[in-house]
């Protein structure tokens, strides 16, 4: 489809006209977008579901969507591996592979997005002996910027690989991939709150204790809440099944942006009002379900959201500075703040490369105060060698990037062998990578 094309991405914080807006359908139209592209010295980027906040996929050239190309290709229940086209969405992912007896050993808090807009930003989930989305991945193939069909292998590949699971689309379009799946599981879900000094206190022992972990925090309030999640064999438990469907139809989508929308009009009620959300839900639960559904949260209203990636040991001190910085400065933060935690990995631009990692997410809805509060929290993941999450807002620039990934210069190197043409380098790449 070449009709004139708007892209906004979810949250809206990011826009742009691309000149044609096409839906290929098959790796061969893949292959000869590409090609025609070169022929035409135009751009090209690719489109999932749209969830990054940066400018990752603004073009005002050509702007693909992969949403009619997402097939299972295969499923090897023995070996627990599934090959996928790339457009296919992770929601729909997790279905089928519960269908098969089968799960992604890790998840992020949401699964709208496509498995290649996944892992081509680095999303990631909680668990410190689990690393990020894109290390499921056993081999993809894409299409370059020659118009090359090209299959890479955990194994085989090297660089290639390390740079392809990570690539903010900047190699090319990824077409297939192979996930290492496992076998269907049950997480238990223990929810709490608790002190924020005590909370804070308790990361590394909390850590040592569950597989899957995060915090949850709204500036204002006394208290965090914790969550705990473990692999057990027992039967599914969902107690106050009818609480938690008020919870997530009812008080996520209407009264929590009401709440919002009244902060907005009146900032200075921002702290009452986040203490009267903290009461709603910052409770005491306990779940057991699969493990898709306990990972993933429901849909928040539409936010700004910034996350940087520091040394899992700071974490504790970097939370105590943020509150310190949101009450010296007077902000007024009207969403919450997450904390999560990941295995190190080996991808050359993952902002977890090389160092067990914790993400501290800064999140806020509407524009008033949001630049004041992206300013002081930057300013804090500075100090602890903060790297930016790909798909999230961020201001630093590309010295202070190529300062903070020490492979830039190998992911770069790779990136000129696979699109000497620059068919790819949309604004974003050019101003961070190139």
């Amino acid at each position: 489809m070449n009709a004139p094309h708007k892209f906004v991405n979810w949250a809206a914080t990011e826009s742009s006209n691309p000149e044609k807006f096409l839906k290929p359908s098959n790796q061969e139209e893949l292959v000869e977008i590409v090609n025609s592209a070169i022929n035409a010295n135009s751009k090209i980027r690719v489109v999932g579901a749209g969830h990054s906040w940066s400018s990752v996929a603004c073009t005002d050239h050509w702007l693909i969507t992969l949403d009619n190309y997402c097939n299972v290709l295969s499923i090897d229940k023995e070996a627990k591996q599934i090959t996928v086209e790339a457009g296919l969405r992770i929601k729909e992912l997790n279905v089928i592979l519960k269908d098969n007896g089968l799960a992604l050993s890790n998840l992020g808090s949401i699964s709208e997005q496509s498995i290649a807009g996944a892992i081509s930003t680095g999303t990631h989930g909680t668990g410190i002996k689990f690393s990020i989305l894109s290390t499921q991945i056993l081999a993809l193939t894409l299409v370059n910027g020659k118009g090359e069909l090209v299959s890479l292998d955990h194994e085989k590949d090297a660089d290639l690989f390390k740079a392809a699971l990570v690539s903010l689309g900047a190699l090319g379009i990824i077409s297939t991939v192979t996930i290492q799946c496992e076998e269907l599981f049950n997480l238990e879900e223990f929810a709490y709150p608790v002190e924020f000094d005590e909370g804070v206190k308790r990361i590394p022992e909390l850590l040592k204790e569950h597989e899957h972990m995060k915090l949850w925090w709204f500036p204002h309030v006394k208290e965090l809440q914790v969550y705990c999640q473990n692999r057990t064999k027992a039967e599914h438990l969902n107690t106050g099944l009818f609480i938690r469907w008020v919870d997530e139809k009812i008080l996520a989508k209407y009264i929590f942006t009401f709440l919002l929308n009244l902060g907005l009009w009146f900032p200075t009620l921002t702290a009452p009002i986040n203490r009267i959300i903290k009461i709603l839900k910052f409770k005491k639960e306990h779940r057991i379900d699969y493990s898709y559904r306990v990972f993933n949260t429901p849909m928040p209203p539409k936010h700004h959201e910034a996350e940087y990636a520091i040394p899992v040991e700071k974490a504790g001190e970097a939370m105590l500075q943020i509150r310190k910085m949101i009450d010296e400065r007077r902000l007024h933060v009207n969403f919450l703040m997450e904390v999560r935690f990941v295995k190190a990995d080996d991808c050359l631009i993952s902002p977890a490369f090389g160092r067990d990692t914790c993400y501290v997410g800064a999140y806020k809805a509407g524009d008033r105060g949001w630049k004041e509060y992206l300013h002081g929290f930057e300013e804090i993941m500075a100090a602890y060698d903060g790297r930016p999450h790909w798909g999230k807002e961020f201001s630093i620039d590309k010295n202070a990037i190529g300062q903070l990934y020490p492979e830039l210069e190998r992911f770069q190197a790779v990136r000129e062998q696979m699109d000497p043409n620059n068919v790819f380098a949309n604004r974003f790449v050019r101003e961070y990578i190139m």
